[in-house]
């Protein structure tokens, strides 16, 4: 490789490399300066701000790098800022819990920073390798982040938990990766389907490869039946990094399994794959939906909230084409909003960690907190799908897709999930406003950070539910290829 080719695939890779060196002088900071450790998050803030705008700017150009190993397209571009959205949005809501409970921010941040190259690289590798490597270093800095209050005994149990249950899930992608291999001879995602339409690979081996891989990513997206880590993960992890935690893994891994669909389609066996598909996204909005009813605990509903929403976006991949694609773009950017701006409500209104987070603890807070209350309601009417957010827009491309291309009876399906789904919602909001004031908070720390993230979460998924046009124009141009 020539001296100039090699810089032209380090500059592609420059919001990358960006994250990595902030992330890695975060760290030295922390180590020579300790007493500047409120600056740490703001500065990882700052990062990947930069990185967010150079992509928004284009500064990386289009097309393959690496001999091929990974991409950049409008696509990966919007995912990646969906990406450093979410990381944004948690980065702001974690400072006043860093604060607040007296635990060294530099590691954090850097953590932080490390899962948003993972998810980066994840989102532009089409090679399988490339897409491990990038797995494992976003896995490795969540499980840190999952156990970061090592004074709880809870978060060590969380972060054990999803190690654990991890650990296996990178074995079955890593098994699934031999198995293509060994039956194509290349890791290349577009090689790999072309052997298979060739004829020249073994029907069961390469269909138990794919659906170690399906497994793996459905591991990270929380569908059923490989969701029963997140409750328990989600409960005992830092609150404003569940708001990263909830969102961003899931947009990558969804794009994987694009990826993967879409190489099975180019193998002429997509529609043998399309009655699992739909069978995930089934399991997914019942066990979801049924569960997230009967929860106390406003962390483990949104959970099990977060599971059903998995399955509304399996919807579209059923008979996957640019209006499908279409449709899960504006459904991630939607979960991403309104799901991290709750969880970040969360992370600023419960300020005892390792115990419950009780909804009937919010009774009468709505009025305690009015700012508060009205963003957690955006938020929530969002997740249920009510106009004129930006989650209801979601929806509405979701099962109109499925409609539109014969499965009717996938959209019936979810919208009855949907409709389970604003009870549960709503019950939130009935406790905020409609309960009378049961116990006074203690010790929240509400700092202009924290506020400005479920801002800025509350205010995207408004504006661009009532005004979409811009999104859905840009969208459709990036999705025309397919």
């Amino acid at each position: 490789m020539s001296g100039a080719a090699l810089l032209a695939d380090l500059a592609s890779l420059g919001p990358e490399l960006m994250l990595s060196g902030a992330g890695i002088l975060v760290v030295l900071l922390d180590a020579m300066a300790p007493r500047l450790t409120r600056l740490w998050v703001p500065l990882a803030l700052l990062a990947a701000a930069a990185a967010g705008v150079s992509l928004a700017l284009d500064r990386w150009g289009a097309g393959e790098s690496f001999g091929g190993f990974v991409e950049r397209t409008p696509v990966t571009t919007f995912l990646s800022l969906v990406v450093l959205l979410a990381g944004a949005l948690a980065l702001m809501a974690s400072q006043a819990w860093l604060r607040r409970e007296r635990i060294g921010a530099g590691e954090y941040a850097a953590l932080m920073l490390w899962c948003m190259v993972g998810l980066l690289l994840m989102v532009r590798a089409v090679e399988l390798l490339t897409l491990f490597l990038a797995l494992e270093l976003l896995s490795f800095c969540l499980y840190a982040l999952a156990a970061y209050h090592r004074r709880l005994p809870m978060a060590s149990e969380a972060g054990l938990k999803y190690f654990l249950m991890g650990a296996f899930v990178s074995a079955f992608v890593l098994l699934g990766i031999a198995l293509l291999y060994g039956e194509t001879g290349s890791t290349r995602l577009a090689l790999v389907a072309a052997e298979i339409a060739r004829g020249g690979a073994t029907p069961v081996l390469v269909t138990l490869g794919f659906l170690l891989l399906v497994a793996g990513f459905g591991f990270k997206m929380s569908l059923a039946p490989f969701h029963a880590w997140a409750p328990d993960t989600y409960q005992g992890a830092p609150s404003p990094f569940v708001a990263f935690l909830s969102v961003a893994p899931k947009v990558a891994a969804a794009f994987v399994l694009v990826r993967l669909l879409l190489a099975l389609g180019e193998a002429g066996l997509v529609g043998d794959w399309r009655p699992l598909v739909a069978f995930l996204a089934v399991l997914s909005m019942a066990v979801g939906n049924l569960l997230a009813l009967v929860q106390k605990d406003i962390k483990r509903m949104l959970a099990y909230s977060g599971i059903a929403h998995m399955g509304y976006l399996l919807i579209p991949l059923v008979v996957l084409d640019a209006e499908a694609l279409q449709a899960i773009l504006v459904y991630l950017l939607a979960y991403a909003l309104m799901n991290a701006g709750a969880f970040a409500v969360v992370a600023l209104l419960f300020a005892r960690p390792g115990e419950q987070h009780l909804i009937s603890e919010l009774s009468g807070w709505g009025y305690r907190f009015p700012f508060l209350g009205f963003c957690l309601t955006v938020c929530l009417l969002s997740l249920g799908g009510i106009p004129p957010t930006l989650g209801f827009l979601g929806k509405y491309f979701v099962f109109a897709h499925a409609i539109g291309h014969g499965a009717l009876w996938l959209a019936v399906v979810g919208i009855a999930a949907s409709l389970v789904g604003i009870v549960y919602y709503l019950r939130v909001v009935y406790v905020l406003y409609m309960k009378p004031e049961v116990a006074a908070p203690e010790g929240l720390l509400i700092d202009s950070w924290g506020r400005l993230s479920v801002a800025l979460a509350a205010a995207g998924t408004l504006v661009l539910g009532l005004f979409p046009a811009w999104l859905l124009g840009w969208l459709q141009r990036a999705t025309s290829g397919l």
